[in-house]
């Protein structure tokens, strides 16, 4: 099989094959490069300029690694050894298919855009493909990466086959995307190919995923940000599968357990230092402002055409005609990269935060002081009580990511295979089971500078409303 070679910042050397060359110059793929991966990130670090484009292919060049370590590695991994080499073959090249588009339905300035996304319903997606369709939500990227894929399979010289394009999209959608009949028949009756899709997803999304891996990566990296490295070979090489009851499921070996603190030490760091810092915050918070009191007339539209004719700076032209128009709106305060001032920083607590905050929007509106709130949440590790009860495995490996299994310790003491809880194992990895919760509360520049006196004081007479930590601004 021909293939390119790519010069990549992070991975070095990355190989394509012939056909996914062929989907990365479709219009489609190639408006990522338009897309720049952080949003409002680089008005904070100027060199994080890179793009979802660049990101797609370093997300299949991982599904590949994690494929063929999950796929081929006999010590490590039950499927290695019970799959044929179809189907082997099948899933590596499924798996950096799905990769490369897992990001294509990304809107220009990414999430921070989705607001503008239309109802599901009026992207049309296959009828056959859903497992479920809510008529009252908005569409996500997800749902515009599946209708984009779904397009590439109808054009008169497809890219994709209809099957293919289906069970990509189920990788890439699992909420909305039922397993496709294609999916089955690329297994013979033996293996357990539902549990094969729940696995091989996982290797696209799921705490620990070929995505994440990525973008921690290349956003550190970026960034100039040290603390998302993390030891990404040692971490896949540690990887397998395990089969409990019928099922298959993702593992790591227990000389892997530091790696994967250390992964997540990266995540953690990177949302609380890069992805939710409080400049990036405040100017997502005037663009979706702009959007949603009219000052740029700005729909995603649903047609994939034009969908595929957005770039980011379709929206920093408008943004910049709507700060042409007025100085004092939100668009203008945007484009001048002015930033509101953070007078507080609430953690953890959400009851806390809003209360402090409509108790400060009261006194600052007697002194028509602009303020709002803008929070924060992540949840980086999705799993059960760890006091459930703990499957049995293979000695060795750490179970984790898929259905309502909780992530356990299998280890040989005095000759018995023993499972222990991974709270009794890792303290770390217990602690990183809390969700990431920040609220920061704004006031305009203007307003701050002509009311600072004012501010501090109530802030000092409020504070007491957030049983969370609180930061406060500095003193004037």
């Amino acid at each position: 099989m021909a293939s390119l070679e790519i010069r990549d910042a992070i991975h070095k050397r990355i190989i394509v094959t012939d056909r996914e060359q062929t989907l990365l110059d479709h219009p489609y793929v190639q408006r990522l490069r338009h897309v720049r991966q952080l949003g409002f990130v680089p008005l904070v670090y100027p060199s994080a300029t890179h793009d979802r484009f660049s990101h797609s292919i370093g997300t299949a060049h991982i599904a590949g690694r994690l494929a063929e370590e999950v796929l081929f590695n006999t010590s490590s991994s039950v499927l290695a050894r019970i799959l044929n080499p179809a189907e082997k073959q099948f899933l590596m090249e499924i798996l950096r298919l799905a990769g490369l588009l897992h990001d294509m339905g990304h809107a220009p300035f990414s999430h921070s855009a989705e607001l503008a996304m239309p109802p599901v319903t009026a992207l049309s997606l296959p009828r056959e493909w859903l497992s479920a369709k809510d008529a009252s939500r908005k569409a996500t990227h997800e749902d515009y990466s599946v209708a984009l894929i779904a397009r590439l399979a109808a054009e008169r010289n497809a890219l994709l086959d209809t099957e293919e394009a289906a069970i990509i999209a189920s990788l890439i959608h699992p909420k909305c995307i039922k397993i496709p009949p294609a999916w089955e028949r690329r297994f013979s009756p033996r293996i357990n190919s539902e549990s094969v899709h729940a696995l091989a997803r996982s290797l696209i999304s799921s705490n620990l995923d070929a995505d994440r891996m990525d973008y921690l990566l290349r956003d550190s990296y970026f960034t100039g940000v040290p603390y998302g490295q993390f030891d990404l070979d040692w971490l896949i090489s540690n990887l397998g599968t395990v089969e409990l009851d019928d099922k298959y499921f993702l593992a790591i070996q227990e000389s892997g357990i530091h790696a994967l603190e250390h992964y997540l030490f990266a995540r953690y760091h990177m949302y609380s230092q890069v992805y939710m810092h409080k400049t990036a915050k405040c100017f997502e918070y005037y663009f979706q402002k702009a959007i949603t009191e009219g000052e740029i007339a700005y729909t995603i539209p649903a047609e994939p055409e034009l969908f595929a004719a957005l770039r980011d700076t379709t929206l920093w032209e408008a943004l910049s005609r709507a700060a042409a128009r007025s100085r004092h709106s939100w668009s203008s305060l945007l484009t001048s990269r002015t930033p509101a001032k953070r007078i507080a920083r609430v953690w953890d607590d959400r009851r806390a935060a809003e209360k402090m905050f409509q108790a400060l929007r009261r006194e600052f509106a007697k002194h028509r002081i602009r303020s709002f709130l803008h929070p924060s949440y992540k949840r980086f590790l999705d799993l059960p009580d760890s006091r459930a009860q703990t499957p049995r495995g293979r000695q060795g490996l750490i179970l984790f990511g898929l259905a309502a299994l909780p992530i356990a310790v299998i280890r040989r003491q005095l000759g018995a295979v023993s499972a222990a809880s991974l709270d009794d194992y890792s303290f770390i990895l217990k602690q990183y089971r809390r969700d990431l919760y920040i609220a920061d509360c704004y006031v305009l520049r203007e307003d701050y500078e002509t009311h600072r006196q004012t501010i501090h004081k109530l802030m000092k007479k409020y504070r007491n409303l957030a049983t969370g930590e609180v930061l406060l601004a500095e003193e004037p």
